[in-house]
C-alpha cells in the first residue's frame, strides 16, 4: 500500500503541466505567468506579496484577458535558452510545470532566429514578442569622489563596483588597455555595490539603469513603498560606456511556439499601454524612468 502511494506521488510529480492555448486559458479562467524570483525592481516579494514592474504588467495582462493570475517564480539559469526551456517549452526539472507566458525576455531577433551547427533553428519552440521596455547599462557616480569627471579615466585612481561575470565587468577590465582592472571591486549584486557606494568604499557602481535607480531610492529594502529622489551627490548616466558591445536592449515576452493567438491577444493589451503612457506610469510607481523600446520607435 505504501509503495502504491509513493508511486502515485512520483507519477503526479513527473506528469508535465502543459502550457495552454488562448482558448484553454479562457475556458479555465486562469493564466500562469513566469517571472524571475527575487529580482527587484521587476519581480520580488514585498511584505510577502508579489511586487515589481513585471508583476504590474502581468496583472494588466490577466485583467485584459479577463482571467485569474498565477505566478511561476523562476531562478535565472546559466543563459536565456535555459530559462526559456525551464519556463515555457519543457518545464521545471522536477515538477515539469510550465508557464503560459514569460516576462522580462530580452527581445533579440538574431537570438530568436538563430541557427545551430546543423542549420536548424535553435529556438523554434518559443515565440519572443511584445517589447515593453528598453533596458540599458549605466554608471552610478559619487561626484565627491569623481570630481564630476565624465570619462572612465578617473577609475584608474578610484574604485568602481561591478557585478561578477557581468558585461560591465568584462568591459571595464579590458578598456583603456586594462588600466582599470586593479580598481574593479567585484560584488555579488548591484545592490551590494550600492551599499559600498553609500559607505564610501567605491566611487561608482556599474549595472542596469533600473536596478541602480531602484537601489538608490530604496536602499535595497524590498519592503519600501516610498521612493526617494537621487541625492545631488550622485548621478546615473551612460557616460564612458559608448564603446560597450551592448549598451541597451529591448525587454519583451515569450510563449510556446504553438500559441500564436495568445501572442496577438497579449499584444493588443500591452501595445496601447506603451502608446498611451500607462506603461510609463507603472515604472514611475517604482521610482524608475521609462525608456520606450527601439521596436516601437522604429515602427
Amino acid at each position: 500500500m505504501v509503495l502504491r502511494v509513493v508511486l502515485l506521488i512520483c507519477s503526479l510529480l513527473a506528469a508535465p503541466t502543459f502550457a495552454r492555448s488562448y482558448e484553454d486559458i479562457l475556458e479555465q479562467g486562469q493564466i500562469t505567468i513566469a517571472v524571475y524570483n527575487n529580482f527587484p525592481p521587476y519581480s520580488y516579494l514585498r511584505d510577502g506579496e508579489p511586487a515589481g514592474v513585471d508583476i504590474e504588467v502581468g496583472k494588466k495582462i490577466a485583467a485584459g484577458l479577463g482571467v485569474d493570475l498565477e505566478w511561476m517564480w523562476i531562478n535565472a539559469d546559466e543563459n536565456l535558452e535555459d530559462d526559456l526551456r525551464n519556463a515555457i517549452w519543457k518545464g521545471h526539472i522536477i515538477t515539469r510545470k510550465k508557464a503560459d507566458l514569460m516576462l522580462r525576455v530580452p527581445y533579440d531577433r538574431k537570438f530568436a532566429y538563430a541557427i545551430d551547427g546543423y542549420g536548424l533553428p535553435k529556438n523554434e519552440l518559443v515565440v519572443m514578442f511584445g517589447p515593453y521596455q528598453q533596458e540599458s547599462w549605466a554608471l552610478l557616480r559619487d561626484h565627491e569622489k569623481t570630481n564630476d569627471i565624465r570619462t572612465l579615466a578617473i577609475f584608474q585612481y578610484e574604485p568602481v563596483a561591478v557585478e561578477l561575470d557581468s558585461l560591465p565587468s568584462f568591459f571595464l577590465g579590458a578598456t583603456i588597455g586594462g588600466r582599470l582592472r586593479d580598481k574593479l571591486v567585484h560584488v555579488d549584486s548591484v545592490f551590494d555595490g550600492i551599499t559600498r557606494l553609500r559607505n564610501g568604499e567605491v566611487a561608482a557602481v556599474a549595472g542596469t539603469r533600473g536596478q541602480l535607480q531602484w537601489g538608490m531610492s530604496t536602499g535595497g529594502d524590498v519592503n519600501v513603498t516610498e521612493y526617494n529622489p537621487l541625492p545631488d551627490q550622485y548621478d546615473i548616466s551612460a557616460d564612458g560606456l559608448a564603446a560597450m558591445s551592448i549598451k541597451s536592449w529591448d525587454i519583451g515576452m515569450a510563449v510556446k511556439q504553438d500559441y500564436r493567438e495568445l501572442v496577438y491577444e497579449i499584444q493588443a493589451i500591452v501595445e496601447p499601454m506603451i502608446k498611451n503612457g500607462e506603461m510609463e506610469a507603472l515604472f514611475l510607481q517604482y521610482g524608475l524612468s521609462y525608456e520606450i523600446p527601439d521596436y516601437h520607435r522604429t515602427e
